[in-house]
């Protein structure tokens, strides 16, 4: 027989052990993970804006390094951000651009695009607010609700309301904009998480690449259609100090990385996309680049059709 204090003894073994793995299957991640595995030590950390998020996992799983959201402010050391050139400081280098796209509820796609001989901006404009049921939809379907970011907030939001803007937009066009988000990556998840707010956006094509899946995964598909003509944002990659950070950004700037862009819903700087992720299609002729004297005007405009 086991004496008491021998049982005893066991049984504090035993609950020690429990303990242990309990607190190691449950153990908190580092603070500041997006949840993916860290990268050993000395390993650079990768950062991107919402929009970009199943670019920068891509990049991050073929460079190995961890992954932060970026929200603005200084680069830290280690760290390495691609964002749009404007939020980024001028010594950022060119790595990658998008066009802006248009993303409609598969289900209403055939519909619109029998209404208008083809999905476009000027579509869009067109029959915003109108019930489907006149459009040759259901009726259940209520009426044609847009999405759109925040002009003011961003490059590709500020080119995507220049195709909304020229396709001149009526009195009551903010009413049938129902879904209006801050940016694009929120714009995108917002269309994902209340699908019924809105049928259509009009955002930049690599917001839409990152909710593509995911969009299918919890309410729908989404089908991608490409204005005849529209903007390209380009993003930029900055490093912050340190070795891990130089490192990283190497990696990133080499060719073999430019070739896997399509497949993370990017466009590499030159040249057509390889190996193009799923549902993505050929962008239109780009525009020339916005003056600033454009951009206040779209931006007046902008403030004037949905308040300040």
């Amino acid at each position: 027989m086991v004496s008491g204090w021998r049982a005893a003894l066991v049984a504090v073994l035993v609950g020690g052990v429990v303990l242990a793995i309990g607190w190691w299957l449950n153990r908190p991640d580092s603070p500041g993970t997006t949840g993916t595995t860290d990268p050993p030590a000395g390993a650079g950390v990768l950062a991107c804006p919402p929009a970009l998020d199943l670019a920068c996992d891509g990049l991050a799983a073929e460079v190995g390094a961890a992954r932060r959201t970026y929200t603005g402010g200084e680069v830290t050391e280690g760290t390495v951000v691609i964002a749009e050139a404007a939020a980024l400081p001028e010594a950022a280098e060119p790595f990658a651009r998008t066009p802006v796209a248009i993303a409609v509820w598969h289900e209403k796609a055939p519909t619109l695009s029998e209404t208008c001989g083809g999905i476009d901006v000027a579509c869009l404009v067109e029959n915003a607010g109108r019930a489907w049921n006149d459009l040759g939809g259901s009726a259940s379907w209520g009426s044609l609700g847009l999405g759109l970011a925040d002009a003011t907030q961003g490059a590709v939001d500020l080119d995507a309301w220049r195709l909304v803007d020229g396709a001149g937009p009526p009195a009551s066009f903010a009413d049938a904009v129902r879904l209006r988000s801050a940016d694009d990556g929120t714009l995108l998840s917002d269309l994902v998480l209340f699908p019924t707010r809105a049928d259509a956006v009009i955002s930049g094509e690599a917001a839409i690449a990152g909710q593509l899946v995911n969009a299918q995964n919890r309410t729908g598909r989404l089908d991608v259609f490409y204005p005849t003509a529209s903007g390209w944002v380009e993003y930029r990659v900055v490093a912050g100090p340190g070795r891990a950070a130089d490192r990283l950004l190497s990696d990133l700037l080499a060719p073999e990385l430019q070739a896997v862009l399509g497949s993370l819903g990017l466009r590499p700087l030159d040249g057509e996309a390889t190996g193009l992720m799923q549902g993505l299609g050929q962008p239109g002729t780009p525009l020339p680049a916005l003056t600033d004297a454009e951009k206040d005007s779209l931006i007046a405009s902008w403030t004037n059709t949905f308040g300040g």
